[in-house]
């Protein structure tokens, strides 16, 4: 029997029925509540032409109509495409071109500026409906008759989510309703299996990625989920402390800045039972500071955009504790495969390297998305015998724990050796100077390519390179990998996904340079 994304979501509301199903600045919305806008939304968007195929795209902040969409856009056979509202014009420009909607749903913070782009032909021609007080989407919804899924087949695109961009133009990664309901499936196995009608979930980053893959699931078990439209810390403490949060996503720049917040100490955590992270490495002097502050329930998953999202690797809360009391080394791991999909490491012929050994990460599986949109050539790059190619350099050890070393295309080579920037910003992280850090390859004469550290610094600290170059000999770090330039940065710039964003740090630098490297 084929189960469809919005299949999938109905069994819980069958079950729960007049449970709070999501709470969000306007209130809250009860299961019964979400599956009748739901139904309303998918009439509505049907007379205003979708047909099934055709694409809704949606762009907001977190609020609860973003899982109306999901559920909607399922139910009519239509397929789901994704604008992270941290992105720009210019992202957004692009992913509008490629998917070419019938439709595109705003929050009130976004509507004006889409239109603008609609009305300047900027993008193609495409309806605007505004969220509250930006549109008319509560009376489409109001006036519409609810609409009755009919058949479709499993193997029909549901979802087109297109990738962060770090390192070039955007691609849309193609999942099928199977694969997105496998994703669901993978889930609750593997990292929802305490989640119940007593668990909260907050949502603080961007439900456009990983946040919001985890709604369906946790309205399964009979979860609600709290949408915060914009992070703030304190805000953040609240509402742990008024809606009994038990489960959130945080990404690792974010863990770094709540752990450092004086709030912390002063608030009411004990609710909180799993903190799951992924999206960006994160310093094991970060983690350390983490768990003080939080305790042991960090779970870390590894995952990619087109490879399955969540995780294709996992670092269970009780690993981390093992770690810190005798495998230190595991906390720079992403844990080991998950069940539900193969996971290898492989040399550039796709064959399985030695254990210890550096290669690319490959996945396969019924979550691994099917192919790019619109883009044969990037597909046949790295969809290859069933495998997708991740474009992340890692080793396993002996016992199956998976390190990334970094992005295959972040590498430097200084001398004709390489240099992988991940290793030398955990040994950066451990300076009591250090903030954030990021490592990029720089141009230099004599050795072709060199180290530069970027740094933000704590409150009231100061570094100079003699300093850092002295602490990176004391950790044991070889020669030729310690940085040769410093840059002290008032921040260190982010993707719309919270991923360190090395592009940035790293153009500048090579301007006028024929060749840039990494």
């Amino acid at each position: 029997m084929a189960v469809l994304v919005h299949d999938f979501v109905y069994s819980a509301v069958q079950r729960f029925k007049d449970r709070l199903a999501l709470v969000d600045d306007r209130g809250t919305t009860t299961y019964t509540e979400m599956w009748d806008r739901s139904c309303r939304l998918a009439g509505a968007l049907v007379e205003l032409g979708v047909q099934p195929g055709d694409r809704v795209v949606a762009l907001m902040n977190n609020c609860s109509e973003w899982v109306e969409i999901d559920n909607a856009v399922s139910m009519i056979g239509a397929v789901r495409g994704r604008l992270n509202s941290r992105d720009s014009s210019r992202e957004f420009t692009f992913v509008l071109e490629d998917v070419t909607p019938t439709v595109v749903i705003t929050g009130p913070e976004f509507t004006a500026q889409v239109q603008q782009l609609v009305d300047t032909g900027a993008v193609p021609k495409m309806r605007v409906v505004g969220l509250r007080d930006s549109g008319d989407y509560e009376q489409l919804v109001a006036e519409a008759k609810p609409y009755q899924p009919e058949p479709l087949g499993e193997d029909e695109p549901y979802l087109v989510f297109h990738t962060s961009g770090t390192t070039g133009r955007y691609k849309g990664a193609v999942y099928s309703h199977r694969n997105w309901v496998n994703t669901y499936r993978n889930i609750l196995a593997t990292i929802m299996g305490e989640v119940g009608p007593d668990s909260a979930l907050l949502h603080v980053g961007p439900l456009s990625h990983q946040s919001g893959i985890l709604t369906s699931p946790a309205l399964f078990r009979g979860a609600r989920s709290v949408m915060m439209s914009q992070f703030d810390p304190e805000r953040f403490f609240e509402l742990v402390e008024q809606e009994r949060i038990t489960h959130t996503i945080l990404a690792p720049a974010i863990i770094n800045a709540l752990a450092s917040h004086p709030a912390a100490a002063s608030s009411d955590l004990s609710s909180l039972r799993c903190i799951y992270y992924s999206g960006a490495p994160i310093a094991p002097t970060v983690l350390r500071r983490a768990i003080d502050v939080f305790g042991p329930i960090f779970l870390q998953g590894y995952g990619s955009t087109e490879g399955g999202t969540i995780y294709n690797t996992i670092l269970y809360p009780d690993e981390h504790v093992e770690a810190l009391k005798s495998h230190p080394e595991r906390l720079s791991s992403c844990g080991r495969p998950n069940p539900f999909f193969d996971v290898r490491i492989a040399d550039p012929d796709g064959n399985p390297v030695a254990v210890g050994e550096i290669g690319e990460l490959m996945v396969r599986g019924d979550a691994v998305s099917q192919a790019y949109w619109n883009q044969p050539e990037a597909t046949a790059a790295v969809y290859v015998d069933g495998w997708f190619r991740m474009g992340d350099l890692a080793t396993q050890d002996a016992d199956g724990y998976i390190t990334i070393v970094d992005r295959k295309n972040d590498m430097l080579i200084s001398g004709g050796l390489n240099v992988y920037p991940r290793e030398v910003e955990d040994v950066i992280a451990a300076h009591p100077a250090v903030n954030e850090v990021a490592v990029v390859g720089v141009p230099h004469e004599k050795w072709g390519e060199a180290v530069m550290a970027c740094v933000s610094l704590l409150p009231d600290a100061t570094l100079t390179l003699e300093e850092l170059q002295q602490h990176c000999r004391d950790a044991g770090l070889a020669n030729y990998k310690k940085p040769l330039f410093l840059e002290v940065v008032a921040e260190i710039p982010k993707t719309a996904v919270g991923k360190v964003f090395r592009r940035a740090l790293r153009e500048p630098h090579w301007e006028g340079h024929d060749r840039r490297v990494g």
